[in-house]
């Protein structure tokens, strides 16, 4: 290949590139804005409610606010059926089969992700764990150490499986909370400043059981709870959907823009 089609092929791919790049920037900048408005719609629906006529009241709690009538602030503590547990401290041997095992690293976009799994562990250390914590569909898990602590994962599934210390369990009463209200409480950004004001450090970041029992929940009447995750079920559901589709046309990029460089610098395509 001379030097004149080598620079041709360069100049060529400068500009094709450059526009691919600007198509991927916009789409990375729009999903962006899907993430801040599904942050921002959640912190305004589980803090001020969804009939903005109502009237507001003092929470008591300066860094709150106020709050519509009728909804109180309790401590986590005082809305869960179990207390505030963590898994097991023990670290197990991990198998080629067995019972999934859980920890921080699975805590993926509001969910246990199993793919993220550590690994399996027996049947044995199954029987014993379980007797500490055994989680269920419906659970909530905050990450209490390390670098990703605060995340909060629901689980979606029915499939039995075991988690570590970095994981906390939220399971709350009935008559008390709505435990998917809950869930979107603890992923809004109120929940995330408690923690961030509260964790310590050592040789990394976390937060102690007591402090996590005492996070503070604004909590609406149930009736209210359940009306407010049905609808936030169904707007997230929407947003996540666009932000899955501009994901996908990213990738598409990626790919588009592997393929054209790789197709002309081996000759393939000629400019």
């Amino acid at each position: 290949m001379s030097f004149e089609e080598q620079q041709k092929i360069a100049d060529f791919l400068d500009k094709k590139t450059a526009q691919l790049d600007k198509v991927k920037a916009l789409l990375e900048e729009q999903i962006q804005k899907l993430k801040d408005y599904r942050a921002s719609l959640i912190y305004e629906v589980v803090t001020k409610g969804l009939d903005k006529t109502v009237p507001m009241k003092d929470s008591g709690i300066d860094w709150i606010g106020q709050v519509p009538e009728g909804w109180g602030v309790k401590p986590i503590k005082h809305v869960v059926a179990t207390p505030v547990t963590d898994g097991p401290h023990e670290t197990p041997l991990l198998c080629e089969t067995g019972i999934p095992f859980l920890s921080a690293e699975a805590v993926k976009n509001g969910v246990l992700d199993f793919n993220y799994k550590r690994g399996f562990i027996s049947l044995q250390d199954h029987e014993r764990f379980k007797k500490k914590i055994s989680p269920k569909k419906d659970d909530i898990f905050i990450v209490k150490s390390g670098a990703t602590t605060g995340n909060v994962g629901i689980v979606n599934t029915d499939e039995i499986f075991d988690i570590w210390s970095p994981l906390a369990l939220i399971r709350c009463k009935k008559s008390l909370a709505v435990q998917k209200y809950i869930y979107y409480y603890l992923i809004s950004n109120i929940f995330k400043a408690q923690v961030e004001f509260n964790w310590s450090f050592g040789t990394q970041q976390n937060i102690g059981m007591g402090i996590i029992e005492n996070i503070k929940l604004i909590l609406p009447p149930l009736s209210e709870q359940t009306k407010i995750s049905d609808l936030l079920d169904k707007k997230t559901y929407q947003i996540d959907q666009l932000i899955q589709i501009k994901n996908k046309q990213i990738e598409n990029i990626n790919k588009q823009r592997q393929t054209l460089i790789y197709d002309y610098v081996t000759g393939k395509r000629r400019v």
